[in-house]
């Protein structure tokens, strides 16, 4: 699947495992969420695409630039890029900050295609 189709839940487990955490994707009353295992708390659900708290750390430690673009449509769209890493360049865009910040981590662990899980 293209990286840059990521979203939700299936976003989200990427990225953890991207950052070297065992993730899961659970499905309960119709609604999918990444889990994730904290050693010193036990199961966590990790929501970076929807939560600066864990996303800006990430763009931070990855030294990503967010910058702001307005499409022809006029809608504002965010785009990550990856301008410091001298072995990886990428730039990912989404309406949302958080996501292509995301998506450029997976991207950037993975390459921008990653196996479609069921």
């Amino acid at each position: 699947m293209n990286v840059a189709q990521l979203s939700g839940a299936w976003l989200d487990y990427w990225t953890a495992r991207a950052e070297g955490m065992q993730a899961e994707v659970k499905r309960a009353c119709g609604m999918d969420w990444c889990q994730v295992d904290v050693q010193s708390v036990g199961y966590i659900q990790y929501q970076p695409s929807d939560n600066w708290h864990i996303a800006a750390p990430i763009a931070e430690r990855q030294r990503y630039v967010t910058y702001p673009r307005v499409r022809e449509d006029g809608k504002l769209e965010w785009l990550a890029e990856s301008q410091m890493n001298p072995v990886f360049h990428g730039i990912m865009v989404d309406e949302s900050p958080k996501v292509a910040i995301c998506r450029l981590r997976v991207a950037e662990a993975f390459g921008f295609e990653v196996e479609q899980c069921a």
